[in-house]
């Protein structure tokens, strides 16, 4: 008797898994780390992205993510379109202990998106966000060093993203 139970609840998993894959394959499901796939006939951008010259690190490396992004957005008219993208950065703490020490620190990337069309004025303009924290410790001042470029490189990717949607739901004509 139990034994049967134990061979029904393991067939009744096994179909489950099945079951949940075939669900899975044919739902669209897309694993989160395979890189997007270009589109079949993407938009053709000129991209320009400036900042404070202290900030060259994380201009160099904000554009270099867009011109991955880029291509994975569909053709919406048969002509080159100028995104141009300004960048300001800072970084503060956010959360002090008892000493008056701080304990966080927050990161901020902001940028200003124009997308023109050949003319002085912008067909879209957008105002993007993006923000993270990180914890401070002035006992290893390697780990705060290296939380604070971690925070930054989080700040550069979701900034991107966020680029790339934006300029992806725009309508064009």
């Amino acid at each position: 008797q139990k034994k049967q139970q134990r061979l029904y609840l393991v067939m009744l998993n096994k179909i489950i898994l099945i079951s949940l894959c075939i669900l899975f394959t044919g739902c669209g499901f897309e694993p989160i780390y395979k890189p997007k796939a270009a589109a079949a006939r993407p938009q053709s951008y000129k991209l320009t992205v400036t900042g404070s010259t202290d900030q060259a690190y994380t201009t160099h490396k904000l554009k270099k993510e867009l011109e991955t992004l880029l291509p994975t957005i569909s053709q919406k008219v048969d002509r080159q379109l100028t995104v141009r993208v300004t960048l300001e950065e800072s970084y503060g703490n956010i959360a002090y202990n008892a000493n008056a020490k701080a304990q966080r620190s927050q990161g901020q990337l902001r940028a200003t998106l124009q997308l023109f069309d050949g003319g002085l004025k912008p067909l879209h303009e957008a105002k993007l966000d993006s923000a993270t924290s990180y914890t401070v410790d002035y006992v290893e001042e390697f780990s705060t060093i290296s939380a604070e470029s971690g925070a930054r490189e989080r700040l550069i990717k979701n900034l991107a993203q966020d680029i790339a949607h934006e300029l992806s739901l725009i309508d064009i004509k």
